[in-house]
């Protein structure tokens, strides 16, 4: 009887087919955990950059279609990563203010006049995971708020 209890005992076949079977999904899980927060801060970074990219054009351009301007960005930026972010879940909101306690208050108009020198952009993605089974708590709008002063104002262009 000690005889087949060593024989059991000794013998390592297939050991390593059961220790892949109990860890593989571990590392899976991990895996997938990774490349969802990854993704997550990827959008995040491009954002940044994006709200970065329009903070400058608005502050070096004497256009009046700053909304255009910005969905041209995006319309030509986003699919450039196409794996990473969809088009139709960002949104965009402008308003104009013309002094920074009007941004604080909330009173900033949607129109732009000659008296604003204020732009208050409000880049929003709204981030789906791609694993909505297992990661659905990640589902949540990513925003950035920028304020831009503009300089160049045509009615004061054309009064120099």
């Amino acid at each position: 009887m000690l005889k087949y209890w060593r024989l059991f005992w000794g013998q390592k076949n297939g050991v390593v087919s059961i220790q892949f079977a109990v860890i593989f999904p571990f590392l899976l899980g991990l895996f997938l955990i990774a490349f969802e927060f990854s993704r997550l801060m990827i959008i995040g970074s491009a954002l940044d950059l994006m709200t970065t990219e329009i903070t400058r054009q608005t502050a070096i351009t004497e256009q009046d279609d700053y909304a255009e301007k910005i969905e041209g960005l995006i319309q030509s930026e986003v699919p450039l990563w196409p794996y990473l972010a969809d088009t139709k879940n960002f949104s965009i909101t402008l308003k104009y203010c013309k002094k920074v306690s009007e941004i604080i208050g909330d009173q900033c108009q949607s129109t732009l006049s000659d008296e604003t020198h204020i732009l208050l952009f409000d880049l929003k993605y709204q981030y789906f995971s791609l694993f909505p089974e297992l990661f659905s708590f990640l589902d949540t709008a990513l925003t950035r708020k920028t304020v831009v002063y503009r300089e160049f104002i045509k009615s004061e262009m054309v009064g120099q």
